[in-house]
C-alpha cells in the first residue's frame, strides 16, 4: 500500500508546503510476515531536495508458543510507558513474548539508544509482562540498568483509564507520572489526560497520540516545563469527526505556563481518502515569570489517499 501525504501550513502569515509519499511492502508466508516501510520527501519550502530513506524493516513470526519480532521498527504510544518514552525507530530490536497461565511475559533488546527500552544506553534490554483481570490491564517493564515502570488500564462504571508510573534509577533523571481518564457524555467523548515529571528530561516521547503539545522536542525534555495537562472533546457532526483539545505545558517555579487550544475535523471520503483540517493557537513554552507571553497560530490541511 502507498499512501500520498500533503500538507498545507500557516504560521503567522508564513506559507509552507511539503509533499511526503509513504510506501508500506507486505510478504506473508505461514506464521512469517516480511515488512518494508518507505519514506519519500519531496521540495520542501521551494529548495528542490529529496530524500528517500528505509523506515522499518522488520519480520514476525512464531517459533512453537513464542511470538518473535526482530528487525528496525517503531514502537507505539500505546505501549507500556509509550506517552513517556521515545517509541522511535532504532536499529536491532529484538522482542519475544508468550502467554503462561494468563500471563503475558517478554523480553526485548535493542542495540542503539534511540530506542524506548533504555533511553540512556546502547544494548538495551528489559523484560515486560501483563494480566488482564475482569477488564483491567496490570503491566510493567523493567530494565535493571535504568527504570521500572507499572500500570493498568481498563473501565469503572464506564469510566476508561489508563495509569502509568515510571521510577527512574538514577535521582538526576527523575519520576514520571503519566495518567488518562475519559468517558462519553451525552453525544461527546470527554477525556482529561496529564503528565507529571520530576525533571522535564525525563520525558523523551515527542510524537504523542493524545496531546496537542508536548512536554519533548527532538528527545530532549523542553526547558523550563515539568508538566503537561490536556482536556479533550469529540464528536461526529454528519460523518466528520470534530476534536477539540485544550491545555497547557506547566512551567517550573521560574516559568510562566503555556496554555495550548487545537480544533481538528477529520473525515473520510471516496476511494480511501482522509482529509483532516486542524487550527492550533499556543503560547511559547519557557518564558519567565513577568515576561510577556507570545502567540502562535498554525492552520493545517492534511490529505491522505492510500492505494
Amino acid at each position: 500500500m502507498s499512501t500520498w501525504l500533503k500538507k498545507i501550513l500557516l504560521v503567522k502569515k508564513s506559507n509552507y508546503s511539503d509533499t511526503e509519499v509513504n510506501l508500506k511492502v507486505v510478504g506473508k508466508t505461514g506464521d512469517t510476515t516480511v515488512v518494508a516501510n518507505f519514506e519519500i520527501d519531496g521540495a520542501t519550502e521551494n529548495t528542490a531536495v529529496t530524500a528517500f530513506q528505509v523506515e522499518d524493516v522488520y519480520m514476525t513470526t512464531k517459533i512453537g508458543d513464542f511470538n518473535v519480532k526482530a528487525g528496525d521498527f517503531a514502537s507505539g504510544t500505546t505501549a507500556m510507558g509509550g506517552e513517556i518514552d521515545n517509541g522511535g525507530r532504532s536499529i536491532g530490536k529484538v522482542d519475544i513474548n508468550t502467554t503462561i497461565g494468563g500471563v503475558k511475559l517478554g523480553y526485548a533488546v535493542a542495540h542503539n539508544s534511540a530506542n524506548d527500552y533504555d533511553v540512556y544506553g546502547t544494548d538495551a534490554a528489559a523484560v515486560y509482562g501483563s494480566y488482564d483481570l475482569a477488564g483491567h490491564t496490570i503491566g510493567f517493564k523493567d530494565d535493571s540498568d535504568s527504570y521500572t515502570i507499572v500500570g493498568a488500564k481498563g473501565s469503572v462504571a464506564g469510566i476508561d483509564y489508563r495509569i502509568e508510573q515510571k521510577d527512574n534509577d538514577s535521582s538526576t533523571t527523575g519520576d514520571v507520572l503519566f495518567y488518562e481518564i475519559g468517558g462519553k457524555v451525552g453525544g461527546l467523548n470527554v477525556s482529561y489526560a496529564a503528565i507529571d515529571a520530576d525533571k522535564a528530561s525525563a520525558v523523551t516521547e515527542d510524537d504523542s497520540a493524545i496531546f496537542a503539545r508536548e512536554m519533548a522536542a527532538a528527545n530532549v525534555g523542553l526547558p523550563g516545563v515539568n508538566g503537561v495537562n490536556q482536556i479533550t472533546a469529540s464528536t461526529v457532526i454528519d460523518g466528520t469527526t470534530v476534536t477539540a483539545k485544550i491545555g497547557e505545558l506547566t512551567g517550573i517555579a521560574d516559568k510562566q505556563d503555556a496554555a495550548f487550544t487545537q480544533i481538528s475535523a477529520k473525515r473520510t471520503l471516496a476511494s480511501g481518502t482522509t482529509i483532516n483540517v486542524s487550527y492550533d493557537d499556543y503560547e511559547t513554552h519557557n518564558i519567565d515569570v513577568g515576561s510577556t507571553m507570545t502567540d502562535t497560530q498554525v492552520f493545517e490541511i492534511d490529505l491522505s489517499v492510500a492505494f
